[in-house]
């Protein structure tokens, strides 16, 4: 069984004092890091004025830096409530990078997940003051792998296995990757990695502002109205169906289609049993219409019940399967035993939209 929670991937730098709650689902206000204060998540949607983080961070970036520190401090939350002691287990993470740059990336996200594991946050009183705590992050090991890979064990490994060859499609903000999946891993031949759904936000944006006033907005807010399919504009709603169907079919024709047509063959096709569609992206019917119109008769398009979480779930799946931990070995508190206290198999995927936390149980 696999326990999964959601963030949005936002920050913003604040000097304001909040006296509110904590965030429902991170369990902190707002997390300190090199002497500045930052909002995450909920919060930075609800209080701050321009939540932002790059498109496929470096881990060398703050970005990465401060999502990574609150999806580790999320992961430390979730274990905590699922043990029946007061003690943390140590970590197994495995996080994921797009195809195109995990090899650039795998060595600096490994050190630094590995290593910077002391972090301070706020929490609210009762009375809703502030104040600040830190936490040590206990890590066992960490992995790097692509996000494709993270989706392809998900549907291979996870609650309901499929086995035989089958197309995977990670349709991400950041990036869309896919390949051809058999029982012996993916096909090498037909990897690819291109333009996410940031791609349609941005023609999108450039539709409405013909003819619709939104004020300043960042690519972040402007996601959340594109996902919506509408907004209120001078007071008045205002439906904006036409713009998202345009953005999406510019997106799947002249990105998506020539990315499937150049590394998936047609007789990838033909031993493919169906096509899953995994990410975010997968929730967009309009979207999935054009993959089934795409694929025809040769395929069957499925969509996964809660397709945005498959990647962080494989990466758990992951981080169980590639260690060397007895499957025997599980404590009354559901964390695998070993020599040197409890382990938890956790995984990590930094999207560029949201951030998904997935923990074995």
């Amino acid at each position: 069984m696999v326990k999964t929670l959601t963030f949005p991937s936002v920050y913003e730098a604040t000097i304001r004092e909040y006296y509110t709650s904590n965030d429902p689902i991170l369990g902190f206000s707002k997390i300190k890091f090199n002497g500045m204060d930052y909002l995450i998540g909920l919060q930075a949607l609800n209080e701050g004025v321009s939540p932002n983080k790059y498109i496929n961070a470096s881990p060398a970036e703050t970005d990465y830096k401060l999502i990574a520190q609150s999806a580790l401090l999320l992961a430390s939350d979730m274990c905590t409530s699922i043990a029946k002691t007061a003690k943390m287990p140590k970590l197994c993470v495995t996080a994921g990078f797009p195809y195109a740059t995990f090899q650039l990336n795998r060595d600096l996200a490994k050190e630094y997940l590995q290593t910077e594991n002391m972090i301070t946050y706020f929490v609210a009183s009762e009375k809703g003051v502030a104040a600040t705590e830190q936490k040590l992050i206990p890590i066992a090991s960490v992995n790097v792998i692509p996000e494709v890979l993270g989706c392809d064990y998900a549907i291979r490994k996870g609650a309901h296995p499929v086995d035989g060859n089958y197309i995977v499609i990670s349709l991400g903000y950041g990036t869309c990757e896919g390949a051809l999946s058999t029982p012996q891993g993916l096909v090498s031949r037909t990897i690819f990695s291109t333009h996410g759904l940031n791609y349609a936000v941005d023609i999108f944006a450039q539709e409405l502002v013909k003819n619709t006033n939104i004020g300043i907005k960042n690519e972040h807010q402007l996601d959340q109205i594109f996902v919506k399919g509408n907004t209120y504009s001078d007071r008045k709603y205002k439906d904006l169906a036409k713009e998202k169907y345009t953005a999406i079919e510019i997106y799947f024709k002249n990105i998506i289609v020539p990315a499937l047509r150049k590394f998936i063959a047609d007789g990838d096709i033909e031993n493919a049993s169906s096509v899953y569609l995994t990410g975010g992206g997968a929730n967009n019917e309009e979207l999935v219409n054009l993959f089934r119109d795409e694929f025809g008769e040769a395929c069957n398009v499925i969509v996964p019940e809660n397709p945005e979480r498959f990647a962080s779930i494989g990466y758990a799946i992951y981080s169980k399967i590639n260690s060397n931990y007895d499957d025997s070995k599980i404590g009354d508190d559901g964390f695998y035993i070993t020599d040197k206290g409890g382990v938890a198999f956790v995984g990590v995927d930094i999207g560029n939209a949201n951030t998904c936390v997935s923990v074995l149980e």
